[in-house]
């Protein structure tokens, strides 16, 4: 199949031919990881769309070929075909990595995943204006269960490689994903509430871990910014340290930024991997991830959350492994934060 694809280290995408594995149906463009479908209006202008599932469509996929060699015929449905390709290589990451982070075996409902491709949602800064490059995953919870949707947003205002079309964008989502199932769901389900600082804290780590996953897929530590190469440092390979104001804001709550923070975490694993190889990490992030509830002691009580406590979780996943080496390398970077 012909999808858009990350091709080297440098923010260089093409279209090329990839293998789909996961597909059911390719002119409906569903599989085991959901389906890629359009809805004709702004998604929260009714609350039964998200809450429900009401009005989406599937997408009007249109390909030539046969057997194993097909290629999309359209923009839409190169677009789509890639959105559902990148997301199958989020998944086949963390299943490679750890057999048991398989998303079948956490996700219920895996299938019924909605990828929404030119999602329509206003901006809450201006009610009257459209969102028109962005990628987000969301889980909605009403009577009928939990409800996964990735969101891609038309991409008509972004000179560079648009957030949809950028597979480290969409495997960054995708780890949100595995976040919500891995750690937040077993938290919510012990009925546990945080403060305003340990929900920042974990915030940032969600938003820093994200990226650093995206990287392990795509091995571009640049690859947010071959979308916004003039925005917020988000480069891995840039060593970052929480400043004294962001350090404040997590406590404070006010002008937090859990993107600006997570890149300082994102930063640590990057020199973590350098370290020790990223494979052997993304293991070891993998395994932090599945007992963070229990490691942070939120499945079972109430706990204050630092990066402290990540540290200690992730040391622990790690086996100690270049222990001091690596509380170093968290010192250094988190030293503003006091107690980390």
């Amino acid at each position: 199949m012909l999808v858009i694809q990350p091709t080297g280290p440098s923010c260089q995408y093409q279209v090329a031919p990839a293998p789909i594995l996961t597909l059911d149906s390719l002119s409906e463009l569903r599989g085991l990881l959901g389906r890629v479908v359009t809805h004709p209006d702004d998604l929260e202008s009714n609350p039964n769309i998200l809450d429900f599932g009401q009005g989406f469509r599937p997408l009007d996929a249109r390909f030539s070929g046969s057997g194993n060699n097909f290629g999309p015929l359209d923009k839409n449905t190169l677009w789509g075909t890639s959105l559902y390709y990148s997301l199958e290589r989020g998944y086949f990451l963390f299943k490679n990595l750890d057999a048991s982070a398989d998303l079948t075996a956490w996700v219920p409902n895996l299938r019924d995943t909605l990828i929404v491709q030119n999602a329509k949602l206003r901006t809450v800064s201006d009610r009257n204006i459209f969102y028109s490059d962005n990628a987000a995953y969301l889980q909605i919870d009403s009577s009928q269960g939990s409800k996964d949707y990735f969101l891609a947003f038309p991409n008509n205002e972004i000179t560079k490689i648009p957030l949809g079309f950028n597979a480290g964008v969409m495997i960054h989502e995708f780890t949100h994903m595995v976040t919500q199932y891995f750690f937040h769901s077993k938290r919510s389900q012990a009925g546990r509430e945080l403060n305003d600082s340990s929900t920042n804290v974990l915030n940032a780590f969600d938003e820093g871990n994200s990226d650093y996953f995206a990287f392990l897929a795509t091995r571009d530590p640049r690859f947010f910014h071959c979308s916004f190469p003039d925005g917020t440092d988000r480069d891995l390979s840039h060593n970052k340290v929480l400043t004294a104001a962001q350090a404040s804001s997590i406590r404070t709550s006010i002008d937090f930024d859990a993107h600006t923070t997570g890149a300082v975490w994102a930063s640590v694993q990057y020199q973590i991997g350098e370290l020790i190889g990223h494979e052997e990490n993304g293991k070891s992030l993998v395994r932090f991830l599945m007992n963070l509830a229990s490691c942070t002691g939120l499945s079972s009580s109430s706990a204050q959350v630092t990066f402290a406590t990540l540290r200690n979780c992730h040391l622990q996943a790690l086996g100690n492994r270049n222990s001091n080496q690596i509380q170093q390398i968290y010192q250094n970077a988190f030293s503003a934060a006091g107690g980390m």
